[in-house]
């Protein structure tokens, strides 16, 4: 909320007080980004994979862990629906970060549904040792991966500067790193288990970095210049 330096003081004491509740509404909700980034990692390959006697962080898929028959998915069945809510708690919060940016309204748009779309991965999950439930989960991951891609070109154009350029070699990290574990499935070996911890692990951490640029923010100024 800006605040017109011309109002009298009480007035522009009052303005001032009735955004607080807004400001920490906002930073709670991008704190709940960094926040799922965190215990996504914690969750999955500290807690879930150590459940699983015999499990390669470095040789082995991530959502082997979320499988049906993994010895973890009791951990990771309810940590999804934690990281749906934080995920899409943070979308709205980037949301009402960038009020006045069309891109990244945008964005924060398409990381609410990225958010959401988490359903349909719980919904659609792989089986070990049926092959019958790949088609459906290949298809739930497309499409959330499509809406990652499309929030991190959209946060790469409403920024500028640092933000801008480290949006874009994230998208490509994670992108090029995605495709190698693709083409290296189903595994297990090293290049599959690496290449999607880096490319799972380049989009965590840009999450966390956005959440960060957006907090710094202060409330007058949302053209976000980083």
């Amino acid at each position: 909320m800006s605040i017109d330096k011309r109002q009298p003081p009480l007035r522009r004491r009052a303005a001032t007080q009735e955004s607080q509740p807004h400001e920490v509404t906002r930073k709670v909700l991008l704190a709940a980004g960094a926040l799922s980034s965190l215990l996504y990692v914690v969750a999955t390959d500290v807690v879930a994979a150590s459940r699983w006697d015999g499990y390669r962080r470095t040789e082995q898929m991530v959502s082997e862990l979320f499988a049906v028959g993994s010895p973890g998915r009791d951990v990771l069945l309810p940590f999804t629906w934690l990281y749906t809510v934080l995920f899409t708690a943070f979308g709205v919060g980037v949301w009402i970060s960038v009020r006045g940016n069309r891109a990244l309204r945008i964005a924060g748009g398409l990381l609410i549904g990225y958010g959401l779309w988490n359903i349909m991965g719980a919904l659609y999950p792989l089986t070990l040792g049926d092959d019958t439930s790949i088609p459906m989960h290949i298809l739930a991951t497309n499409v959330q991966l499509a809406l990652m891609v499309a929030a991190m070109c959209f946060v790469a154009v409403g920024f500028h500067g640092g933000m801008r350029a480290y949006s874009i070699a994230s998208l490509a990290a994670s992108a090029a790193m995605g495709m190698v574990a693709f083409m290296a499935a189903p595994g297990p070996n090293l290049v599959l288990g690496i290449s999607e911890r880096i490319s799972i692990g380049a989009f965590l951490l840009w999450v966390a970095v956005l959440a960060v640029a957006l907090w710094k923010q202060p409330a007058a100024d949302r053209t976000s210049r980083v």
